[in-house]
C-alpha cells in the first residue's frame, strides 16, 4: 500500500494537473490546477473561497487528479489518482502558499501581486481559500 501512496503523491510534481470534482448528480466537474507536494501523502493549491470547486468539496470531499497542461488536456497513458480534499481558510492557508511559492517561485508571486490588486480594484479577495488534497 505504501508504494501506491508514494506513487500518487508524485502527481504533486507535475506542473499542472487536472482536478475532479463531483456535483450532487454524481458528474464530474474538471478544472486545470497548479499543484505543490504538501506534508505526507498530500498536495495542494489555492483557490478563491467563493468558487465552485469549493462548493463542490464541501458537499463531497471526492476528488480524482490527473497529470495534464495548461489547457486541461490530459497526458495520454498518465494515471487518475483518487483522492480527497478538504478547503482550508484564513492563517491555514499560509502553509499552502509556502508549497507554492517553493514550488513555481516568481511565477506564484507575480500571481499573488495580480491578485493583490484585483482584490483591491473590485474589494473582494481573489486566493482567500485553500485546497488539501490527500491521496488515498
Amino acid at each position: 500500500m505504501s508504494g501506491c501512496i508514494e506513487m500518487n503523491a508524485e502527481i504533486a510534481h507535475n506542473r499542472y494537473v487536472l482536478f475532479s470534482t463531483f456535483r450532487k448528480s454524481g458528474v464530474a466537474v474538471k478544472t486545470a490546477v497548479w499543484i505543490a507536494p504538501f506534508g505526507n501523502n498530500e498536495a495542494c493549491f489555492t483557490v478563491s473561497g467563493d468558487s465552485g470547486k469549493v462548493k463542490r468539496l464541501r458537499n463531497n470531499p471526492n476528488a480524482t487528479l490527473q497529470q495534464c497542461d495548461v489547457r486541461g488536456r490530459v497526458v495520454a497513458g498518465t494515471p487518475v489518482v483518487e483522492a480527497t480534499a478538504r478547503v482550508v481558510t484564513g492563517a491555514d492557508c499560509e502553509p499552502v502558499n509556502v508549497a507554492m511559492r517553493n514550488k513555481y517561485k516568481i511565477q506564484f508571486r507575480m500571481l499573488e501581486w495580480s491578485s493583490a490588486i484585483t482584490s483591491k480594484i473590485k474589494r473582494q479577495s481573489v486566493a482567500d481559500a485553500a485546497v488539501i488534497v490527500t491521496f488515498k
